[in-house]
């Protein structure tokens, strides 16, 4: 088991106040005590007592969490539930693995030229297998698919990447400078997002770097508890 964290610690440190409840963005979907920010904490402890086995169901339950943090923010303990369950990820990829589409993601962001190959070819063929859901920004798939459901909303895809759209150094008439550091989805998906941010730089007259040999912060790996490939 992780040593960062005390599960059990943390899990008594909860006051069960509930405050963590109404912003969980799990729990608006699934309104269960047991996919709750206290519930994955009491769970958690449990773990580490030795009184829950780390099976399938427990693992379905830890990776359902977003990690977006919101509970954190209003917890007046300031429990670091979302890093607890990073944590406990760790463990549930040490012992079931890592899924091969996963696998094969990862490796895709490590090699940003193949990336670049592939999501030029999705945007071509996204057709085939999607459809357009303007009102929700994305697109849904047409069938189901062994690792999709027909109903589950993806990002849409760009037709060219936010780093292969600007040159790596953007002047302007100031005296200013900023580097842009872009996530992928808003280098292969939203790239309105950096398309608004170099607007809004060259308005204030400052110049950008976008370095073209930028690498992946690792996230999706990191989140799913692929530490070594971090």
């Amino acid at each position: 088991m992780s040593e960062k964290f005390h599960f059990t610690s943390v899990s008594d440190e909860c006051i069960k106040c509930g405050k963590c409840i109404p912003v969980c963005t799990i729990h608006q979907v699934n309104a269960d005590e047991v996919t709750s920010p206290r519930g994955f904490i009491d769970l958690l402890g449990a773990y580490q007592r030795d009184e829950l086995d780390l099976d399938k169901q427990v693992k379905d339950i830890f990776e359902s969490c977003f990690l977006c943090t919101a509970c954190t923010d209003v917890c007046p303990n300031d429990l670091p539930t979302d890093m607890v369950i990073e944590e406990v990820r760790a463990d549930i990829a040490d012992k079931f693995g890592i899924a091969w589409f996963k696998r094969v993601f990862f490796t895709l962001l490590r090699h940003r030229w193949l990336m670049d190959i592939m999501m030029k070819l999705g945007f071509v063929f996204k057709t085939c297998g999607f459809k357009q859901e303007p009102k929700k920004s994305g697109m849904v798939p047409r069938f189901n698919l062994p690792i999709l459901k027909a109903d589950r909303l993806l990002p849409s895809l760009s037709k060219t990447s936010f780093l292969n759209k600007y040159p790596q150094e953007i002047k302007t008439k100031g005296t200013r400078r900023v580097a842009i550091f872009i996530g992928c989805l808003a280098n292969y998906n939203y790239t309105s997002i950096g398309d608004s941010l170099v607007d809004v730089l060259k308005e204030l007259d400052i110049d950008i770097f976008i370095p073209k040999r930028q690498k992946c912060c690792a996230a999706p790996a990191y989140f799913t508890g692929d530490f070594y490939t971090v």
